[in-house]
């Protein structure tokens, strides 16, 4: 294995040494000897071990002199192909590229790039020294001094024109042609990370062409956040939308609904989720991955989308009246706002459960209340308390009202009571009215433990229900039919030891309190 290393070493050093040569002696190599050099450079550059040649400074430094000669465009391409792996492999090269002044000279030549194959390879170094960057002063000045925004923002106005062009006459747009835009939009997103400051400015612009390009993309209905799909909700997650050119672009006046229609699609097609015992699948890690930009746009799209827009988020994400035959975000329902409620409290969704959470709670007007309304006690509760929004009493009483008809909700379900009382006698589990009084006192010391127990852990901090009913007197006590009897035995005794034994503390216990009935 060494004596192999050793070997590729060697030829990675002789062909670099070519190279060299060649350079020194005014190119006395043809065009095509040296396009064959760089493409055996390019395969043994796949992997770091033994491409030492490749991987120094001076060899990144040789191989940018290639890419950047201009009058050579076939091995200048392939050492562009070099240069991108290289930096793919080992982040280190990004900064020997850019210790040597190579990023002006790629920002340039991504200026002038008409060819899908440039844009992709300069689109992608450019990607990888601007994530690898430690300063920001390097991308200011490429904005600046060799307007990198502006090339970017050209890059993706070609591609929305050739995009919507294909999209009214059924054309395919190439691969290369996808995978350039892919890395411009990818480019894009790390420059508005960068420029915090300055996103606003520099990429608004850019909202018409990305929703154009994302309107003319077809959706696939499962897995829907593939690329350029996901990199499109990425760049538009990024960028500022509260301008006036923004929100123009968003909600166009003869059809505001136009795009969201199209965001909402790709959510209800990346919104998988097992249906088995466990929510682990490959769709649901899909969407823990890539999903978190798709809610932060829509998170912030809501509360400056006209009220048309807003109606619409709220009837495609909120559980409508119709699904509260069951209880909201049943594992036997599949429509996206259940889908949505399973994957808020999956233990698989760890990056996306807290802003899926919050954006149910935005598209709820941000009213606690009405978020409980909407998604149940339960689905909502832990939320609440992790954000320290106090609880609306009220919330939990179970008078809500959510149709004409005037059904009454369970608030922690969700689900209509009328229906929740119908499925248990369906299962065999009576209702309160088939409860004895026993049972019923047993359940509702039960209850009282339990909060009691939750409120010493600290993890909620909440009036004990079964102790406001204590004390605002919805308790009243019970008697056994032998009680009398007992306290008759008692008295006319005269023993009073009889209170102090077993039986008589059983017979003692007899007295106790249970819940009225509603």
């Amino acid at each position: 294995m060494a004596n192999a290393i050793n070997i590729k070493r060697s030829q990675v050093a002789s062909l670099m040494d070519q190279l060299r040569q060649n350079a020194a002696a005014e190119q006395k190599l043809s065009e095509k000897d040296e396009h064959e050099i760089l493409e055996k450079l390019k395969v043994f550059g796949r992997t770091v071990s033994g491409s030492d040649a490749i991987y120094s400074s001076d060899g990144i430094s040789l191989l940018s002199d290639v890419a950047f000669r201009g009058n050579t465009p076939e091995p200048s391409r392939e050492a562009l192909r070099c240069l991108a792996n290289a930096m793919f492999l080992d982040r280190q090269t990004s900064q020997y590229f850019t210790d040597r002044g190579y990023v002006e000279k790629a920002s340039e030549a991504y200026k002038v790039s008409e060819s899908h194959d440039d844009e992709f390879l300069l689109g992608r170094i450019l990607f990888f020294v601007t994530t690898y960057s430690q300063t920001n002063g390097l991308i200011i000045k490429c904005v600046n001094e060799h307007d990198l925004a502006k090339n970017t923002q050209a890059a993706i106005s070609r591609h929305a024109v050739a995009y919507a062009n294909a999209a009214s006459t059924s054309r395919i747009i190439s691969q290369m042609a996808g995978m350039a835009l892919q890395e411009t939009l990818k480019l894009l997103y790390t420059l508005t990370a960068k420029l915090e400051d300055l996103k606003a400015e520099l990429f608004s612009p850019l909202v018409p062409d990305l929703l154009k390009i994302l309107i003319s993309i077809s959706v696939p209905t499962a897995s829907s956040l593939q690329p350029p799909i996901h990199h499109i909700l990425d760049a538009l997650s990024n960028i500022p939308l509260d301008t006036d050119s923004s929100k123009a672009a968003l909600f166009p006046e003869d059809d505001p609904t136009k795009y969201l229609t199209r965001i909402v699609k790709v959510l209800d097609g990346a919104a998988q989720i097992s249906s088995g015992p466990s929510s682990r699948s490959a769709q649901t890690d899909e969407f823990d991955d890539r999903g978190a930009s798709l809610l932060k746009l829509l998170h912030d799209i809501y509360p400056i989308a006209p009220e048309p827009a807003q109606e619409f988020l709220r009837l495609s994400l909120l559980p409508t009246d119709t699904e509260r035959n069951l209880p909201l975000g049943s594992r036997t329902s599949t429509t996206l706002p259940a889908r949505l409620l399973r994957l808020s409290s999956s233990p698989s969704t760890t990056n996306t459960r807290t802003i899926l959470s919050t954006l149910l709670f935005v598209v709820s007007d941000s009213d606690p209340g009405k978020f409980i309304q909407n998604v149940g006690y339960g689905h909502a509760s832990g939320y609440l308390m992790m954000r320290g929004i106090p609880i609306p009493p009220e919330a939990l009483e179970e008078a809500g009202v959510s149709d004409k008809q005037g059904r009454r909700i369970n608030p922690v379900t969700g689900q209509f009571i009328e229906d929740e009382i119908k499925a248990m006698e369906a299962s065999g589990i009576g209702g309160l009215d088939e409860m004895t009084e026993e049972e019923k006192e047993r359940e509702a010391e039960k209850l009282f433990v339990l909060f009691e127990r939750l409120n010493k852990t600290g993890v909620i901090n909440v009036e004990n229900p079964v102790r406001t009913a204590m004390q605002e007197g919805r308790f009243e006590e019970i008697h056994s039919d032998n009680e009398e009897d007992d306290e008759d035995e008692e008295g006319g005794g005269g023993g009073g030891g009889g209170n102090n034994s077993a039986e008589g503390k059983g017979k003692g216990k007899a007295k106790e309190t249970t819940a009225k009935q509603a």
